[in-house]
């Protein structure tokens, strides 16, 4: 079959796929080929392509994903991913196929008031109605594990994300997170997620942060440019003072002037969470399809915090805490290997920590009174807080 990817109402290149054989080639560029994906390279296009089509399915490992492919009829999630155009709520573009006369405004989920029973349907698993639904929604795009959905809420669109899994621990350590950001940042430099019940099943909860006309630019499409995939972390990024300085001018002469600060906020807020996954893809920036500059994003993405793991670990647990009360060196050793390198050159003129005045109690209000966060546990993330906080603030030199 043949597509072109669309972006918002600009005609980017014709390609041709085979669902069958997961096969997709690029068959050639289009007058808008400008607003093509900004990691695009011309000597191995069909392979950024590929990559750029499978970062738009929903993970073939989530829970429900073999339960929504059978509801819709197809046999793999690149074609579920299809069934939609390939609509999302974190860009404008979109699979338009060809010898159509389809319109940006007849399909996007910016503006148009689509159709909500699809995701209600997949948050229920009512596969029934699931069937019956408008497909040309932002659902079946969804990255990661996490069952999730857009849905109407009190009359904003929201995204609901599952956490709890085995344990609500899962859900708590996120939303502790969360609550670190509220403190540390202002209301415009993060996201605000919060807790809502629906349909008797707990979901964290968060607006999106694109707007019609614009796009998410995660920073992994950055490290694409630059041709450096190793660095698959903000650490491994900021270790090396060479490839910090490449990123950092590469970004800024793409319009992020405050990338010095952006930097430094995404560091401080990931390592005071004890987060191990600050990977290129939980970060980033949003590109401005008028002026195509990038600004830099809200911080988004607050799991896998606190010693908290989405999936069981080998013991069974939820949690790092059996580890880390056995041996709890190994928490500062965990502590030391994830935390990103605070760099000199980056601007702390916006830290305040009187801002994480008294996190302690959030910590214990959160937290405690799970079996994967034993209160021998609840006492080692106090100190290995502190102990972030201490580094964070000398390097600061608050």
């Amino acid at each position: 079959m043949k597509f072109i990817l669309m972006n918002a109402e600009h005609e980017v290149l014709e390609f041709e796929i085979d669902f069958a054989a997961s096969d997709i080639r690029v068959l050639q560029k289009l007058d808008g080929y400008s607003y093509a994906p900004i990691f695009f390279k011309e000597d191995m296009l069909d392979h950024c392509f590929r990559d750029f089509i499978f970062s738009r399915v929903i993970n073939s490992t989530r829970r429900d994903a073999a339960d929504i492919m059978a509801a819709l009829g197809v046999d793999s999630v690149l074609e579920l991913s299809f069934k939609s155009y390939g609509l999302s709520l974190t860009d404008c573009y979109w699979y338009k196929p060809v010898g159509t006369s389809l319109k940006w405004e007849e399909v996007s989920c910016f503006e148009r008031d689509y159709d909500k029973s699809l995701g209600e349907a997949i948050l229920k698993r009512d596969y029934a109605a699931l069937a019956k639904a408008d497909l040309l929604t932002p659902d079946l795009t969804l990255g990661g594990v996490s069952k999730k959905a857009w849905v109407n809420v009190d009359g904003k669109l929201m995204l609901l994300k599952s956490e709890a899994g085995e344990s609500p621990f899962v859900e708590r350590a996120e939303l502790l997170s969360a609550r670190l950001t509220e403190r540390l940042l202002d209301e415009s430099d993060r996201l605000t997620y919060t807790h809502r019940d629906f349909c008797k099943e707990s979901y964290i909860v968060c607006e999106g942060m694109i707007k019609d006309h614009e796009e998410l630019v995660p920073a992994v499409q950055i490290i694409g440019m630059l041709g450096c995939h190793e660095y698959n972390s903000l650490k491994m990024i900021s270790k090396d003072k060479q490839m910090l300085e490449r990123f950092t001018e590469t970004v800024r002469a793409l319009g992020v002037e405050d990338i010095d600060s952006y930097l430094a906020k995404i560091a401080i807020a990931f390592n005071l969470t004890l987060a191990g996954d600050c990977h290129t893809s939980n970060f980033g920036f949003i590109r401005d399809l008028r002026t195509m500059k990038l600004r830099a994003a809200p911080l988004y993405d607050r799991g896998r915090s606190f010693g908290c793991f989405g999936e069981p670990m080998e013991n069974g647990q939820l949690s790092a805490a059996s580890v880390a009360i056995k041996d709890p060196r190994s928490v500062f050793l965990i502590l030391l290997f994830n935390s990103t390198v605070m760099s000199s050159s980056w601007d702390y003129s916006w830290y305040a920590p009187s801002r994480l005045a008294g996190f302690h109690d959030d910590i214990e209000q959160m937290l405690r009174g799970f079996p994967e966060s034993p209160d021998k546990y609840i006492e080692l993330l106090k100190v290995a807080f502190d102990y972030q906080l201490d580094y964070i603030s000398k390097t600061a030199g608050k």
